[in-house]
């Protein structure tokens, strides 16, 4: 066996070995002397936030209906004879509207007529057999007392003659017709709806507390109906309820519409915006700083401009309005806008121009 051979051999294995964990470590060396990678910066675009002195308008629905609508029916109940006018229809007032078959009715007041003449004929004779001392004072006062009966008797019967048939209370009209020809219908029985057209159009909203104490009778309003898209129509607040409605715990507010060109109708659904005289100032964020909302609270990004970084900070919003976002207290800075949904709290950002 050739030894030197071996040997020879061998030491260039040991070689390689050494030379390999030398390796291995001056790379731990180098690793470990390294800094980690910086973060990325994320680009972004900011915006500042805008303190704004202004009124804040409170933006609602409602519906629209005549100022005086009127459920007219009969004061006794009947057959119904006729009905003369139809649903959207205009009338003048004192115009009949509708009636009940009158013979019966007609036939009562008869009979009441006929007693009080009656009452009438034995007054005037005990007062003649009085004044002869036939009767007594005692006599002629029980009959007398029959006779304002009587005549109370026929107030009654012509009174319930007179609302046998219905007319128009003012000028107006016809919103809803509720019965036909020949129905039987009870006393109180709605048969008409009018809407009196003299007192014009309301539309009736809910307010929230905290929205009604800004209100006063007088504020202006801007209505948008979707039957007249583009047609902008205004008003004016003239209620306020002093009590919150039940189920829903808002007050109701009557806004008085403008609307010479009579194009509106009762039902009508209107989009809202008053302006209460009671401005405040409030500051104004764009909507799309916004990254998180609900109900009245959100969250933003605060830029600190030092560092470069950002901040996560929750908001109370106020009101969304058309682009933007009113918000509750005060923020300082500029918020995240383009790009504020990639963002975590504490991230770098470049902002873009």
């Amino acid at each position: 066996m050739n030894i030197p051979h071996l040997l020879s051999r061998g030491g260039a294995v040991t070689l390689l070995v050494l030379g390999a964990l030398v390796w291995n470590g001056c790379a731990s060396d180098a690793g470990a002397d390294e800094a980690p990678a910086a973060d990325p910066a994320v680009p972004v675009r900011v915006a500042d936030i805008t303190p704004v002195a202004d009124v804040l308008p409170i933006r609602t629905s409602g519906r629209v209906a005549a100022k005086a609508e009127i459920a007219l029916s009969f004061k006794v109940g009947g057959v119904i004879s006729r009905v003369l006018v139809d649903e959207g229809q205009t009338v003048q007032r004192g115009q009949v509207l509708a009636q009940l078959e009158l013979d019966e009715i007609d036939a009562q007041v008869t009979q009441a007529r006929s007693a009080f003449e009656k009452a009438e004929r034995d007054y005037a004779r005990m007062q003649r057999l009085y004044a002869d001392s036939v009767v007594t004072r005692v006599q002629v006062e029980d009959t007398g007392t029959g006779l304002e009966a009587a005549q109370a008797a026929l107030d009654a019967a012509q009174f319930n003659r007179r609302y046998a048939v219905i007319t128009a209370p003012a000028r107006g009209r016809v919103l809803e017709r509720m019965a036909e020809n020949h129905e039987l219908v009870g006393a109180g029985t709605p048969i008409l709806r009018l809407g009196a057209s003299d007192e014009g159009w309301v539309i009736r909203i809910g307010v929230a507390d905290r929205d009604v104490v800004r209100l006063r009778p007088g504020d202006p309003a801007d209505v948008a109906f979707d039957a007249y898209p583009g047609t902008p129509f205004t008003g004016r607040v003239t209620e306020i309820a002093d009590a919150a409605q039940r189920g829903t715990s808002t007050f109701e507010v009557e806004v008085q519409l403008n609307d010479p060109a009579g194009r509106l109708k009762s039902g009508f659904i209107g989009q809202v915006q008053l302006y209460p005289s009671d401005g405040t100032s409030y500051q104004r964020v764009p909507i799309e700083a916004i990254v998180e909302a609900n109900d009245d609270q959100g969250v933003v990004y605060l830029l600190d401009p030092a560092t470069q970084r950002v901040r996560r900070t929750p908001i109370g919003i106020a009101r969304i309005l058309d682009d933007a976002v009113a918000i509750q207290g005060t923020l300082d800075g500029t918020v995240v806008t383009d790009g504020a949904a990639y963002l975590s709290d504490g991230a770098l950002v470049a902002v873009q121009d």
